[in-house]
């Protein structure tokens, strides 16, 4: 059973939903998976000089920030469902620019960096994409893809502009003071923004989760974790997440000691960051025409030629370039896929945690691996026997998307439900007797 929609009504999401298109792509934007992520790479050099850490203990923050976020995922759901997801971003925004800016205090103690890490997790789940793609899921059907790509291209504008101006104003003004300018973005532009347009045309709080939406369907969250199909996506993308995770955040101390120049560092980074942004809006279009596993096994085994091509030596600036556009295109496409595979194989009865769950084994993926690769790097004094591993690790997540099957067929009105229901029963009826 479909949901059939005619030409208007299907040309018409966009026109009336794009003001949710603008306030969510703000969101992630200035969210917590995008400016930790890009910057905290960036300042290994001057906290390793200023408080003698490790490189290991440099990259320990992503462990306590999901640590965080693993915390409050639990409750995000409920609380968005009680509240509405307007007031959890405006309330999260505003903790999560509090605790970023906090970093600037730090006085030398590695147990001061991870603790701030961890607050910053449990204030800033709000600003996940679990708050804003719920409210699109369920604002969109035919263009879902797409609607998604768009607001998650906003990762891909962050990783540009900082990888491009961080450097910059930590030469200039320091790296306290560098904190302090990155968290007023979720006050000064994503607050504001979210708050004059997080809203539907009645200016209520979004809520798309409601008993009311034309699209509430798919399996309680009992069925949907029974099901192997939510375990080969978790585990998939577990995988990935260890490579995008562990290779972004590393790569700006890998081309340091490559002999790379601040500049030419800055310039490479920002290239992932544009990769990004075009990696959103292609995988939106591919996944709205095209079978979505097929399309990530693709995307997500592209990073592994960037792996080893940098596993094979001192990489040159053409090699560099190259794989950081490769790995930007697989980052530019992983909350896409997860997001539209979760909306499509479970569908949005329960989308919030079902999703909230499968991100929540990607972030462990993305925020033990920097770690990871830092302990060798240590150990090693390189980086080429991980990258090698994150290589093949690319490649066996991928490939782990490809049996999940075709799209299951849900019931999506209240008559269809019951009929469907019946249907279950007489057969159920029928087998026993």
């Amino acid at each position: 059973m479909a949901n059939v929609k005619t030409e208007t009504e299907v040309a018409g999401e966009f026109k009336r939903n794009w003001q949710l298109l603008v306030a969510a792509f703000v969101g992630v934007t200035v969210g917590l998976t995008a400016v930790p992520f890009y910057s905290y790479g960036l300042f290994v050099a001057p906290l390793e000089a200023e408080f003698g850490w490790t490189r290991q203990q440099s990259q320990l923050p992503m462990i306590f920030q999901t640590l965080g976020v693993l915390i409050a995922i639990p409750f995000l759901g409920g609380i968005c469902d009680k509240f509405g997801a307007r007031r959890v971003a405006l309330t999260s925004l505003v903790l999560f620019a509090l605790a970023f800016a906090s970093f600037a205090l730090q006085t030398g103690p590695v147990w001061q960096y991870c603790t701030i890490a961890l607050v910053l997790g449990i204030t800033g789940a709000g600003t996940l994409p679990i708050t804003w793609t719920r409210v699109i899921v369920g604002a969109f059907d035919v263009h879902r893809g797409k609607a998604l790509g768009i607001i998650l291209m906003g990762t891909g504008l962050t990783g540009f502009l900082v990888s491009k101006f961080v450097p910059e104003f930590i030469e200039a003004d320091g790296w306290r003071m560098t904190f302090v300018w990155l968290a007023c973005l979720p006050i000064l532009i994503g607050w504001p923004v979210v708050y004059f347009m997080f809203k539907d045309k009645s200016g209520d709080p979004v809520d798309t989760n409601s008993a009311d939406s034309p699209y509430v369907y798919g399996p309680s969250i009992k069925e949907a974790i029974s099901d192997k199909r939510f375990w080969l996506i978790a585990i998939a993308f577990m995988a990935i997440s260890c490579g995008i995770g562990g290779s972004i955040p590393n790569l700006p101390a890998f081309y340091a000691g490559a002999g790379f120049t601040g500049p030419m560092i800055g310039a490479v980074m920002s290239t992932i960051g544009l990769s990004v942004i075009f990696g959103r809006i292609a995988t939106g279009l591919l996944l709205d025409r095209f079978w979505a596993p097929g399309v990530a096994a693709i995307l997500m085994s592209l990073p592994a030629i960037s792996c080893f091509l940098l596993a094979s030596g001192t990489p040159s600036i053409e090699i560099a370039y190259l794989s950081s556009i490769l790995i930007g295109l697989a980052a530019g496409a992983e909350f896409d896929i997860i997001a539209y595979l979760a909306s499509r194989y479970f569908g949005t009865r329960n989308y919030s945690k079902i999703y909230s769950y499968l991100w929540a084994a990607f972030a462990i993926g993305a925020a033990v691996a920097p770690s990871i690769l830092g302990a060798v790097y240590d150990a090693t004094g390189g980086y080429e026997t991980a990258f090698v591993a994150l290589g093949v690790i690319f490649i066996v997540g991928s490939l782990m998307l490809l049996p999940l099957g075709k799209y299951p067929v849900f019931a999506t009105t209240k008559a269809e439900a019951e009929a469907q229901e019946n249907k279950n029963k007489g057969e159920a009826v029928a087998v026993a007797s």
